[in-house]
């Protein structure tokens, strides 16, 4: 195996806004940590700062809202990843959904670049545990990295949804042979045959009898699978 081929073996490639497959055919999704409409994950440090994450959406509310004087409300205009600074008593934008990049190096992380060079990582941790939680891990005047401990966080067998459907693939498939089967029938009749009007139809005669068997079978099964006596035709064979 090639160095490149084993990159691509571990490039997790994005599928939607916060699920991503692997080579494998596994992958991770991440939309049951936060239910639409929840607080997001936060993390309080020591030094006052905190840290809000919404993986899957972009909120415009922390519970740091409502703390007095804040001087700066970026969060409020919508974020997947956001900071309250202490020292600066600010609401700092760290990243939004449209930027989120799935980076599969020394394990999974999410990785926000803002215009601002600020880089944030927020390293996948799997475990076993039914809750999500979210620590912040180390940070210097450039870069964040965080950590996210989530049974969610580890790989399964995702859909990708770029591929049809099982469903869809046989109603495609009868689709082709239907008109396959009334293209290639009806030129045959017409070209072959010598049938005009409706007769090129194929089975025309099947196809104009075919409610009679759908009725017929119909009070068949009403009837409780049994034969029931009819008044035989007066213009068929039976009646003479």
């Amino acid at each position: 195996m090639t160095v490149e081929s084993f990159a691509n073996a571990n490039e997790c490639k994005r599928i939607s806004d916060c699920s991503c497959e692997y080579f494998d055919g596994t992958g991770v999704n991440l939309k049951p940590v936060k239910d639409s409409g929840a607080q997001p994950l936060h993390t309080n440090v020591s030094n006052g700062d905190a840290y809000y994450f919404s993986p899957c959406e972009d909120i415009a509310y922390t519970t740091d809202d409502t703390k007095p004087n804040v001087t700066n409300i970026d969060c409020r205009k919508g974020y997947t990843l956001c900071k309250y600074d202490a020292a600066r008593n600010e609401l700092v934008r760290l990243g939004e959904l449209k930027e989120t990049q799935f980076i599969a190096e020394d394990g999974l992380s999410l990785t926000y670049i803002r215009p601002n060079h600020s880089i944030t990582h927020v390293k996948l941790v799997c475990t076993t545990d039914k809750k999500s939680f979210f620590f912040l891990d180390s940070v210097t005047n450039v870069t964040t990295n965080l950590l996210l401990f989530s049974p969610y966080a580890c790989p399964i067998v995702v859909e990708d949804f770029s591929k049809p459907s099982t469903g869809t693939v046989l109603l495609i498939m009868l689709f082709v042979v239907a008109v396959s089967y009334f293209v290639i029938g009806a030129t045959v009749n017409a070209f072959y045959l010598g049938a005009r009007g409706v007769e090129i139809v194929p089975h025309f005669d099947f196809w104009r009898g075919l409610p009679g068997l759908v009725r017929d079978g119909a009070q068949f099964i009403q009837n409780g699978c049994r034969v029931t006596n009819r008044t035989p035709d007066p213009d068929s064979y039976d009646a003479i």
